[in-house]
């Protein structure tokens, strides 16, 4: 089970997905909710005003004190988000996770770069819970997710936009013979061992290639069946479309709560590259999805 969940929070309404979600984990094995809200260093915004080439001690003054007010504004509104979360499902408050059978939170808040912070953090959890979907106010960016998800060493799950669904009915896995993709099947395993149903989707656009893709489709189906597993594979014909888009279609057609998948990327030249799944589905997709580098 995930034990220690770590949910970052903004203060913008993304709060209210990731904290759903994030109790739809903690659920499956009475876990603790590491709410984390990150203010930006002071010295920091000194720092990045001081670039500007117009840059004046009045200007880095005002830079500071728009900061200041936003950073004081959204810490507020996150808190309000993780109180009025915890009292209406009832979750108790605590300063550090007891051992009791019981789903518990807590509020931490540090200082620094937001994405060094969540990533340090993250080593220190068992999974973390982003907002997912289309961009959006409070939605980190596309290369921020994807920096997270390879540097944090942890699964990554992004929330679906909207009410939080079961996670466990229908998952579908989006299998490709690679490790990334052997290390999410591994981390997901706490969710896919609730399953009721296990879709492993596959495709390949090269048609010699298909009958070897087909054979590690079928060799993963038989490595979940082994575990008791209700399981069954599904080759995917692209048919005109990108593999991700035909992947993401062929899960929202089976009914999928959610899609399990590696992330692939790596840093070049302190710049991310992702594979063109990865980015796919970090541009956005409805569903959530659980991703493991």
């Amino acid at each position: 089970m995930f034990g220690t969940i770590l949910v970052p929070l903004n203060g913008s309404d993304c709060d209210h997905e990731v904290l759903r979600t994030g109790h739809e984990l903690a659920k499956l094995g009475r876990g603790h909710l590491e709410c984390l809200r990150v203010s930006a260093d002071r010295d920091a915004i000194i720092a990045q005003a001081a670039q500007l080439d117009i840059a004046t001690s009045m200007v880095i003054a005002e830079t500071l004190r728009k900061a200041e007010k936003e950073n004081r504004e959204s810490a507020k509104h996150a808190q309000e988000n993780f109180r009025a979360f915890l009292k209406h499902e009832k979750i108790a408050e605590v300063r550090e996770p007891n051992g009791q059978n019981a789903i518990t939170a807590a509020w931490r808040e540090k200082t620094g770069d937001e994405l060094d912070v969540i990533v340090a953090q993250a080593r220190f959890n068992d999974i973390v819970v982003l907002a997912g979907g289309p961009s959006r106010p409070g939605r980190l960016s596309m290369e921020s997710l994807g920096h997270i998800i390879v540097e944090s060493g942890r699964p990554v799950l992004l929330a679906g936009q909207g009410p939080a669904a079961r996670l466990t009915d229908t998952i579908a896995i989006a299998w490709k013979d690679s490790s990334e993709a052997a290390r999410a099947v591994i981390a997901a395993m706490p969710l896919l061992a609730r399953a009721k149903q296990i879709h492993v989707l596959s495709a390949n656009e090269v048609d010699r290639k298909a009958i070897e893709c087909l054979e590690c489709t079928d060799s993963v189906v038989q490595q979940l069946r082994w575990h008791g597993l209700k399981v069954r594979g599904q080759f995917v014909i692209p048919a005109g479309r990108s593999i991700p888009d035909a992947i993401a279609e062929t899960a929202h057609h089976v009914g999928a709560d959610l899609l399990v998948m590696g992330g692939y990327g790596h840093s070049r030249l302190r710049e991310l590259v992702f594979g063109g799944f990865t980015q796919r589905v970090l541009q956005g997709v409805q569903l959530p999805v659980l991703m493991f580098h």
